[in-house]
């Protein structure tokens, strides 16, 4: 989907929608039974930011590193969950696997 200059693929438009929606939710105060809003919040638009970065990544090692940082966030601070996404990242990005 085109935006003006910018395209726009629907995973990207289902992440900023996510990102609306957990902003929206912290604004009024509600948090999700498993979930920290705020972590998930922070997840979010570091995930969006990456995609955005480097639209020519494969979307499927990606995802799954994406999901995994999202079920951590359940178990583990913010931190060496960001942690875990930024080693993965860049060690896939070194082994040419994303």
């Amino acid at each position: 989907m085109y935006i003006g200059p910018f395209y726009f693929d629907t995973k990207e438009i289902f992440l900023i929608l996510l990102t609306i929606l957990l902003g929206i939710a912290m604004c009024f105060g509600f948090e999700p039974a498993w979930f920290n809003t705020r972590d998930v919040f922070t997840l979010a638009i570091l995930i969006l930011f990456t995609k955005g970065l480097l639209p020519a990544i494969h979307n499927e090692a990606f995802f799954f590193v994406a999901l995994a940082s999202v079920v951590l966030t359940l178990f583990f601070p913010i931190f060496q969950v960001v942690l875990f996404y930024l080693i993965c990242f860049v060690l896939f990005r070194l082994l040419r696997v994303i």
